[in-house]
């Protein structure tokens, strides 16, 4: 693995692929930038948001507010089974889900499968306080794609955690109704499937492909979010789907010492059915007045 001498610019400007608008940071040091065999890879600093972690110019995360992701991705689901211990991380190479995950006592094995090792490698030099959990015993790190894991592995775990880029390129055989096919055979009775599902302003279309896809496959399937300034359309989702009723509010102590998850939170996250609709509509294709 080649490091690159750091170097500043005067703007970095972000290419999502999905978005109407375009993100720049200012002066941003480049701190690392090499392709792997999957992806572009890049490291970058800032005044303000810290370090970013970049995959193919879109941003994936920053030191400053990557925690609002992590733990509702990881902490509401988990809060929402009474007796976590066996959790499945589909992608998550930065670690910070699986950060999260190992805070619960009730897991005895996380197993985080990434597609890409450079990514797990340089997260755990340049991201250390998001990557810091790779080297738990409870730990299992696989590298392989996560589809073909699900349809091969024969497991069962009360959790599966889809923390994946955009659905596009690798990550698109995430959204398939086979791959969640095969989530839910890989649930125990009581397990939950989360995966990001993106964002209601900017990406209505791909949250109501994901959800109408999971209803034909879960017979419980709901909607939350939270807001993060660091994606592109700021109210970010997440689709949970589950073969039991899914808990809108905790059904067991709340971890201690979380930054934005509670017990409150857990209630507030969920979009209400109105309201989610009226998103949904709003956030697809151009304007049109009524």
């Amino acid at each position: 693995m080649t490091t690159r001498r750091a170097s500043t610019t005067r703007w970095y400007a972000e290419k999502d692929p999905f978005s109407p608008i375009n993100y720049r940071y200012p002066k941003p040091k480049l701190l690392y930038s090499e392709k792997s065999r999957f992806q572009h890879i890049q490291v970058m600093e800032t005044e303000f948001f810290g370090r970013m972690l970049v995959l193919d110019d879109v941003v994936q995360l920053t030191e400053r507010d990557e925690f609002l992701y992590h733990e509702m991705l990881a902490h509401v689901p988990l809060h929402a089974h009474p007796r976590p211990t066996k959790v499945l991380v589909i992608g998550g190479g930065d670690g910070g889900t699986l950060r999260e995950v190992l805070r619960h006592p009730t897991v005895k094995q996380a197993t985080l499968v990434e597609l890409d090792p450079q990514v797990v490698q340089v997260c755990k030099k340049y991201l250390p306080t998001v990557a810091v959990a790779f080297d738990s015993p409870r730990a299992r790190v696989l590298h392989q794609d996560g589809a073909v894991f699900l349809r091969e592995s024969g497991e069962r775990f009360d959790a599966i955690l889809v923390d994946s880029t955009d659905p596009v390129g690798p990550a698109k055989s995430l959204t398939t109704k086979a791959f969640f096919s095969a989530a839910r055979d890989s649930l125990t009775p009581k397990g939950l499937f989360v995966m990001q599902s993106e964002s209601l302003h900017f990406h209505a279309d791909l949250v109501r492909e994901m959800q109408e896809t999971l209803r034909g496959v879960f017979p419980y399937v709901d909607l939350y979010a939270v807001p993060l300034a660091t994606y592109a359309g700021n109210w970010w989702t997440f689709s949970i789907a589950s073969k039991a009723p899914i808990a809108r509010a905790p059904v067991r102590a709340v971890l201690p010492d979380t930054r934005l998850y509670s017990e409150e939170m857990h209630r507030a996250c969920f979009v209400p059915a109105r309201a989610r609709e009226t998103l949904l509509a709003m956030g697809a294709g151009p304007y049109r007045r009524p």
